[in-house]
């Protein structure tokens, strides 16, 4: 995939000076890299001084550790950021879903049009993208590996703009623009960054109503979802990022940076075409 794509930049790690304003370019291959994209330099333009003011507006410094966090369900997308990478993690802004395809419920298999569903990160850039911009989501993970189809679990899921998607999660042009100068801007920062893909809100009874009705007959799925809660109430309940490994079951565990174990907080009661890159 990636030596067929050449706009497609991967991410590269490494500390360099911190530019301090979404308004200019920082030091550092990358950004100077992606800079070569018309639509990056015009995103930086167009959307900087915004940045600026969400980021102040959120308390942390520039450039920052970000998360992002999205639910399928609300069709919504989340920005978090924080002063440390130990957090506290602020939400920045929200972005509703521009498009939608799927159900919920993990993606298994290529062509199931599904939004992959848990923990990942975005690792790569593409700067001239048939969606305005994109960030690529590292799908398939080690625990879609464990549970998906062998031979083809299914590629090529990215964060864009525009309204189409076949799997992926669309923000619109502006709200990608924003997005992508942040992500670039940590990343360049040395920082890598989250992506946490959800169902929906699990401390909301909508969401429990749900996810009752779809798993009455499906207790994998059902098994599945709370695996997933876990994590989803580590970052709501504490602010912070736990680390996220993939047990030999496919299960994800989560722990602090220290390798404690996470306690978990109570439940709410309930009242494009593979090969190609967006």
């Amino acid at each position: 995939l990636r030596s067929t794509i050449p706009a497609f930049a991967l991410l590269a790690a490494g500390a360099v000076v911190l530019a301090g304003s979404a308004r200019q370019v920082p030091e550092g291959p990358l950004a100077q890299a992606q800079h070569r994209y018309a639509r990056v330099a015009a995103a930086r333009a167009h959307q900087g001084a915004a940045l600026d003011r969400l980021v102040e507006k959120a308390g942390v410094s520039y450039p920052a550790p970000l998360v992002v966090r999205a639910f399928k369900e609300e069709g919504v997308l989340e920005l978090w950021a924080a002063p440390a990478v130990a957090g506290p993690y602020r939400q920045v802004v929200a972005w509703p879903f521009t498009g939608y395809s799927g159900d919920l419920g993990p993606k298994r298999r290529r062509g199931d049009r599904q939004i992959p569903e848990g923990f990942y990160r975005l690792d790569g850039l593409n700067g001239a993208s048939r969606y305005h911009l994109s960030l690529h989501v590292d799908y398939p993970n080690q625990a879609d590996r464990f549970f998906a189809n062998r031979r083809h679990p299914g590629n090529n899921i990215f964060i864009h703009g525009n309204e189409l998607t076949n799997g992926c999660i669309p923000i619109g042009d502006r709200a990608i623009e924003l997005l992508y100068i942040a992500v670039l801007d940590s990343r360049n920062a040395g920082f890598e960054v989250p992506a946490h893909l959800f169902p929906c809100r699990f401390d909301t009874p909508a969401c429990a109503r749900r996810l009752r009705a779809d798993t009455r007959h499906n207790p994998k799925l059902a098994a599945f979802w709370a695996n997933l809660e876990e994590g989803f109430r580590w970052f709501t309940g504490t602010a912070a990022l736990p680390v996220v490994t993939v047990d030999v079951a496919g299960r994800y565990s989560f722990a602090a940076p220290d390798g404690t174990t996470a306690v978990v907080l109570p439940s709410t009661p309930s009242s494009g075409p593979a090969g190609q890159a967006p």
